[in-house]
């Protein structure tokens, strides 16, 4: 009887739970991702290397822009 409700409430347990919460999930997007990687020569294109510079530059350009506003207010109060 104890064999019969600990099966019962393992596969409960099992059914219960989501695809992505076990290791098996994480190992399949892993392995996934490793074989898109091979494919496809592990490198992004230049096209989006190039995007990903621009978005980059600009992210700074900004966070330069914030920091020069804050270090004039604080100065400017003072």
């Amino acid at each position: 009887m104890k064999c019969v409700v600990v099966f019962l409430v393992l596969s409960m347990v099992v059914l219960m739970a989501e695809p992505g919460e076990c290791i098996w999930g994480a190992i399949f997007h892993g392995a996934g991702q490793l074989i898109h990687g091979l494919i496809h020569g592990g490198k992004d294109s230049v096209k989006d290397q190039q995007q990903d510079q621009q978005q980059d530059q600009q992210q700074d350009q900004q966070l330069d822009k914030r920091e020069f506003v804050r270090h004039f207010r604080r100065h400017k109060s003072n």
